[in-house]
């Protein structure tokens, strides 16, 4: 084979806590139970944590499809890399292109979280600043990009350390405080949050739009898979780190969602929650008096993180779009002292900023950040059923074919997002929630007429692979292969 021509990453930079970590702090921990799971509320109500549950076996079984092509292909094209080699460089950039919405956007929605969380602290008259300005917003967008920014163009290695510091802490608040809040209430502990009648939005439809967004608190385990190239033993540490952070964050977004309703009271539940502007932060002040202080620092911790994690996936992605050609291959230069992609950083850093920027103008915060939220969500939904049918026709052309592994488990995984994606349209929200809806369907249509008109030179190139290591079967290695030798590149 022929040398890559291509500039390279820093190849075998980071191990399994760092790419574990670069997964867990994408899907941003606490801003997720405080914002992104808040939004399920409306529809699930005191039913939120069945909402979560179908979620994570969802994204479960997801992650499983996902760590099964992860074996097989180590690649900072992540999720488009292994559908190209899967089902073809037609559904390849298909997944590119759906790439280019939701991935980018990560970054902006968390910019915006941040700003609302800063904010209400900052111009709250009681447990706050007293600072009024009602233009505060767009600094507080500014310094979060800011900080991402330096993360993300310095080393990979700085990006993703950070990210395991900072997941750790507020992990460690919010189970704090979720444990806090289920033993103060031991007498309020009941099963009907498991009770699908008590969804406010209905048996069905209100269960399954709450799960729209709890999936978008699961966006990110995904995320470990473009750091392929950059990870030591990628066949064993990508796929672990896609299931892993699924499971873990999962069992956590279950934990806190339940504690939430408990603290907060059943019966009253919708009602209370949905009145807050930040509800943890104010169960932050009910249960630990000053230490509501943590929450919101472990909050907008969480949306610093997840925006560092996000902006490392985007960079990557169309680094790799811009190496197979799908993109400009100035999107493929890498740093000379840092190895990182800068110049697909730096775009990625002033598309979030516009974004940011135009939607928290046009709108109030929340609003700017739901808008987003759900166009990405639908596009994430098309892709993840995408992936588990990547699965089954990868491997039924093997002969280490495993029905159950590689055939039951995609296909129920597949089978579980499309309630959810079904009741998104059926019916259509309000505005201008219904605008990212139809934005949503939109790309996915634009992306139906870009692989028809994607030139013979994209298409040749976009299931190129990086390959250092030889592939491992099924079930991958029982444990960590030897890291004093470094594969030689192909």
């Amino acid at each position: 084979m022929a040398a890559r021509e291509y500039e390279h990453l820093r190849e075998e930079a980071v191990g399994l806590p760092q790419v574990l970590f670069q997964s867990i702090t994408h899907m941003a921990p606490g801003a997720a139970i405080a914002f992104s799971i808040f939004l399920s509320i409306t529809y699930a109500g005191p039913a939120l944590p069945l909402s979560v549950l179908l979620a994570l076996i969802g994204c479960l079984l997801v992650a499983a499809s996902m760590g099964q092509l992860a074996k097989e292909m180590p690649s900072a094209g992540g999720l488009y890399s292994y559908v190209a080699n899967s089902l073809g460089p037609q559904a390849g950039v298909f997944v590119g292109w759906c790439y280019l919405l939701f991935q980018p956007l990560v970054a902006p929605l968390l910019f915006l979280i941040f700003a609302w969380a800063t904010r209400d602290v900052v111009a709250a008259d009681h447990h706050g600043l007293h600072w009024h300005y009602t233009g505060q917003w767009w600094i507080w967008v500014l310094l979060a990009a800011s900080i991402v920014f330096f993360l993300t163009y310095r080393d990979v290695r700085l990006s993703t350390q950070a990210g395991v510091i900072l997941g750790i802490f507020e992990i460690v608040v919010f189970v704090a405080l979720s444990a806090w809040m289920i033993l103060s209430n031991t007498g309020r502990l009941t099963l009907q949050t498991f009770n699908p009648t008590h969804a406010p939005g209905g048996t069905y439809s209100g269960i399954f739009k709450g799960m729209v967004f709890a999936v978008l608190a699961f966006i990110g385990f995904e995320s470990a898979a473009p750091l392929g190239e950059e990870a030591k033993n990628p066949r064993w540490t990508v796929p672990r780190a896609v299931v892993l952070s699924a499971f873990l964050i999962g069992l956590f977004y279950l934990f806190c969602s339940y504690a939430w309703v408990i603290g907060t009271g059943f019966g009253d539940f919708t009602k209370t929650a949905t009145s807050a502007a930040n509800p943890w932060r104010d169960l932050g002040i009910v249960f630990w008096g000053g230490g509501w202080v943590l929450v919101f620092f472990a909050i907008i911790n969480s949306a610093l993180a997840n925006s560092n994690a996000g902006a490392t996936a985007a960079s990557r992605v169309l680094y790799s779009l811009g190496r197979n050609g799908a993109l400009p291959r100035a999107f493929a230069r890498t740093h000379p002292t840092h190895k990182t992609p800068h110049v697909a950083i730096i775009a990625q850093t002033v598309y979030g900023l516009v974004v940011a920027f135009l939607l928290g103008w046009k709108y109030d915060l929340i609003t700017a950040f739901s808008i987003i939220a759900t166009a990405v969500t639908i596009v994430v939904i098309v892709v993840y059923i995408l992936v588990c049918f990547s699965t089954i026709v990868y491997f039924s052309r093997r002969r280490d074919y495993n029905p159950w592994v590689h055939w039951v488990m995609p296909l129920v995984g597949a089978a579980v997002f499309v309630p959810p994606l079904y009741y998104e349209y059926f019916p259509l929200p309000g505005y201008p929630i219904r605008i990212a809806e139809w934005v949503a369907l939109g790309w996915v249509a634009a992306g139906a007429i870009a692989v028809a008109l994607a030139p013979r030179r994209i298409l040749d190139n976009v299931d190129a692979l990086f390959v250092g290591e030889v592939p491992v079967g099924i079930a991958g290695p029982d444990v960590p292969p030897d890291t004093t030798t470094v594969p030689t590149p192909a």
